[in-house]
């Protein structure tokens, strides 16, 4: 974050302040004594206010370059997010709205803000890398919902695979105590 964002952004906490604004309206923001009432959002404020309840000079901000997403008494907008080569723009900036950004098919967001995207890969036991192909911006290191649904089907099948075996065992078990029955009856008749 630019230290012009940092500026801005302090700029922001303290006009919402609740002490800031003690005698000034919701729609209004405290400067010099006075309380200036708020720039719409998508611009700023270029001028500030001579008399209470009043509007300065607002200006727009410069289209897919900056923005203001509420009303406002800050001195400038905010830059606009620039979507990075390894990220593709889901939505364009505007006026009053920041470019939303995605990590292009192969890669993750490696963090909340998306601000790094990784490589999606896995190492193969023989130490090669496996690269896998997925957008998945929302679990970290979980390549992607078919390889999910694929462990949940193998773990299925195994379940099944125990519990055929588990039954056969027991069927072994009582046909072998069969045959011992049988064989200690015949052998209790023939003496």
């Amino acid at each position: 974050m630019g230290a012009g964002a940092v500026g801005l952004l302090v700029q922001v906490a303290l006009l919402t302040m609740p002490g800031a604004q003690a005698n000034c309206g919701e729609s209004e923001y405290p400067y010099e004594g006075l309380c200036c009432v708020l720039c719409e959002a998508g611009t700023f404020v270029a001028n500030h206010c001579s008399a209470s309840h009043f509007r300065g000079k607002c200006d727009p901000c410069k289209e897919g370059k900056s923005f203001t997403a509420h009303a406002n008494g800050l001195e400038g907008c905010v830059s606009c997010r620039q979507c990075r080569e390894d990220q593709i723009t889901l939505r364009p900036c505007t006026l009053t709205q920041d470019a939303e950004c995605q990590c292009k098919q192969g890669y993750f967001c490696a963090d909340e803000g998306c601000e790094i995207c990784e490589r999606n890969s896995q190492m193969h036991p023989d130490g090669k890398e496996i690269l896998l192909n997925s957008t998945d911006t929302t679990h970290a290191g979980i390549p992607n919902q078919g390889m999910s649904a694929f462990v949940w089907v193998i773990l299925a099948l195994s379940v099944l695979v125990l519990l055929i075996v588990a039954a056969l065992i027991k069927r072994l078990k009582c046909d072998k105590a069969a045959l011992t029955d049988k064989d200690a009856e015949g052998g209790l008749v023939s003496m």
